[in-house]
């Protein structure tokens, strides 16, 4: 064979296993949901109001397994100022249920003096 043929051959071995490697993957993480009104009582129980809001695009699951199509969900970010425990959640509108994407401590705001 000549030099070109082996460069090409090299450059697309390169090329599959560079875009392979590089590529993301869905993963599914474990989600707790709760009824809205629990979920609602629990961030008021808990001290935490609103700080941030917004709608997200979220990989939903069909009969099918997951949709091509994102769904459209509010998303809400729960703190408790004295605390800075932290919660992240999703609302589900069809299920009247807040999913919680994320919960936590030592919430800070980048540039915030302590």
């Amino acid at each position: 064979m000549s030099k070109w043929v082996w460069l090409a051959v090299l450059m697309l071995f390169v090329f599959v296993f560079y875009s392979q490697t590089k590529a993301g993957e869905w993963n599914d993480k474990p989600v707790i949901c709760e009824n809205k009104e629990v979920f609602e009582k629990l961030m008021v129980d808990q001290g935490k109001i609103i700080i941030g809001a917004g709608d997200m695009l979220a990989a939903v699951r069909t009969k099918d397994g997951l949709s091509d199509i994102p769904a459209i969900l509010p998303m809400r970010i729960y703190i408790n100022p004295t605390t800075k425990q932290f919660t992240i959640a999703e609302f589900h509108q069809d299920y009247m249920s807040y999913c919680i994407l994320a919960f936590g401590e030592q919430w800070t705001i980048l540039g915030e003096v302590s």
